[in-house]
C-alpha cells in the first residue's frame, strides 16, 4: 500500500498503527470528575436564622416598643444620641473599608 501526503514528493510513506483504546475500567478512572455544589452559611446568616426562630421573644419586645411609642416615652434624647453615635460609627467604618 502506498500513502501520499499533501506535500509528498511521490515517495511511499509507512502507515503507523493506532494504539489500542484503553479498557473500560481505565477510562472511568481518567474521565471527568462530577462537580458538586456547596453552600456555606456565614455566621451572620446563622444568627439571623436563629433570630427568626425565636418569634415569641421578638413579638413581645415589639409589643413593648409599640406601647412605648404610643405613650410617647420611647424616643428619649439619650436613645437618639446613642442611635446617632451608632450611625456615625457605621458610616465611618464604611468609609474606612472603601479606602
Amino acid at each position: 500500500m502506498e500513502v501520499r501526503g499533501l506535500s509528498s514528493s511521490g515517495t511511499a510513506a509507512p502507515v503507523n498503527r493506532v494504539a489500542p483504546a484503553p479498557a473500560a475500567g481505565q477510562a472511568a478512572a481518567t474521565g471527568p470528575v462530577a462537580v458538586r455544589d456547596e453552600v456555606e452559611i456565614s455566621a451572620v446568616g446563622r444568627i439571623l436564622d436563629d433570630a427568626s426562630r425565636t418569634t415569641g421573644v421578638r413579638e413581645q419586645r415589639l409589643a413593648e416598643i409599640k406601647a412605648a411609642i404610643d405613650e410617647g416615652s420611647y424616643e428619649t434624647p439619650e436613645k437618639l444620641e446613642i442611635a446617632l453615635d451608632r450611625l456615625l460609627q457605621h458610616l465611618g467604618g464604611e468609609e474606612m473599608a472603601g479606602r
